[in-house]
């Protein structure tokens, strides 16, 4: 028997029969003898329906009753799941994030898990019953409903898990796991089956929305087996563990857009409210969200690595989108990954040439541990 947390994004439970569907899936883990932890997102849509709902009312609505307010979808969902369970023939109960023991800090619309104490959900799991958990949502160390930012189901499954000793967290989703570029920009993205938990941090840190970074850095530093597949099959497509069997060199090429560029002299801006900031001898270059200035709006690639360096990866990018007449704004390298800043209009080709690129050069093929990275210089 095996105690597994299993979490479902909104996109799985957008309707009556999906909601059935999932029900099913539960019931037939739940009939090999697991004990099950179900996490789940608001139905989809349903947040930004309540975003756009509160924005008709306030035109910048207070943090913290946004945060009662969106709490809610995932109070819904854990309901209804719940209620299918039931019909299913499983003995299953719904709890909020704050009634299994989520403690966060008080920041307000991202807060970050700071402890959990899950002992009325190991109750639960002590009398047989399936729980499930409304993600994205904790109570603060001042006793304030907070949530965990978007993307923040995965964190919350990724908390329970490491706290209660789970085998594995499995997230299920609406693709079949971690690809090396955006299914819906590149023809042939490679799935990456095996992957280590510093690689998908990055990949998350970099924009990739397969795995929220806080729930990517969770993971890590608990070191949570975690899975990552897909829900209309119920099949795994990526394991990310501390040592992967197979990695490729190449992890592959997340993505943020809506970067803006400014320059200047002297010291910059709080270099937190920046994406990336390069110091030269001309004065300093900066990319962010917010930065108050520049109307030119740019994406930032950046470039996952695995394990070591790859030889002539730099040139290789460089190269790429020279020959394709794609200005580069800004390169920022150092360790594992390569940091590249286009104009957002080039971002799609860019990203779809330098993925030929690495595949070329077999960058994207699973490795055996051992296997060395030939060079092969850019053609």
């Amino acid at each position: 028997m095996a105690r597994i947390v299993r979490k479902y994004g909104g996109s799985s439970l957008r309707e009556p029969e999906q909601i059935r569907a999932v029900a099913r899936h539960i019931a037939a883990l739940r009939m090999q003898g697991n004990e099950i932890v179900v996490v789940v997102s608001a139905m989809a849509a349903t947040t930004d329906e309540f975003i756009a709902l509160a924005r008709a009312l306030h035109h910048d609505p207070p943090r913290r009753e946004m945060d009662m307010l969106l709490s809610v979808g995932e109070r819904i969902s854990c309901s209804l799941l719940s209620m299918a369970l039931d019909a299913e023939g499983v003995n299953a109960v719904s709890y909020t994030g704050s009634q299994v023991g989520i403690i966060t800090d008080s920041e307000h619309g991202e807060a970050h898990i700071v402890d959990v104490k899950p002992d009325r959900l190991l109750a639960a799991l002590d009398k047989g019953q399936v729980v499930v958990v409304a993600g994205f949502q904790g109570v603060s160390v001042d006793k304030e409903i907070t949530t965990l930012g978007r993307g923040g189901s995965d964190a919350t499954a990724i908390a329970l898990a490491a706290a209660i000793g789970a085998e594995r967290c499995e997230l299920m989703k609406d693709v079949e796991g971690v690809f090396s570029a955006d299914p819906d920009v590149v023809r042939d993205p490679v799935l990456v089956s095996e992957l280590d938990y510093e690689s998908a941090l990055r990949m998350a840190r970099g924009g990739s929305s397969v795995l929220q970074s806080e729930a990517a850095r969770l993971a890590r530093e608990q070191r949570v087996p975690l899975r990552i597949g897909r829900t209309v099959t119920d099949r795994v497509g990526t394991i990310i563990t501390d040592r992967p069997l197979a990695c490729p060199a190449v992890v592959g090429i997340a993505r943020r857009d809506g970067l803006r560029q400014v320059r200047g002299r002297g010291d910059p801006p709080d270099e937190h409210d920046w994406e990336k900031l390069v110091r030269g001898d001309e004065g300093w270059v900066a990319w962010g969200f917010n930065p108050g200035g520049g109307d030119a709006e740019f994406s930032g690639l950046t470039v996952v690595q695995s394990r070591e360096r790859v030889p002539g990866l730099h040139r290789c990018v460089m190269d790429t989108l020279l020959r394709a007449e794609i200005p580069v704004a800004g390169v920022v390298g150092g360790g594992a990954e390569l940091w590249v800043c286009v104009p957002a209009a080039d971002a799609d080709g860019a990203v779809r040439l330098l993925h030929d690129a690495f595949a070329g050069h077999g960058w994207l093929r699973p490795r055996a541990d051992g296997d060395t990275i030939e060079h092969e210089r850019a053609r």
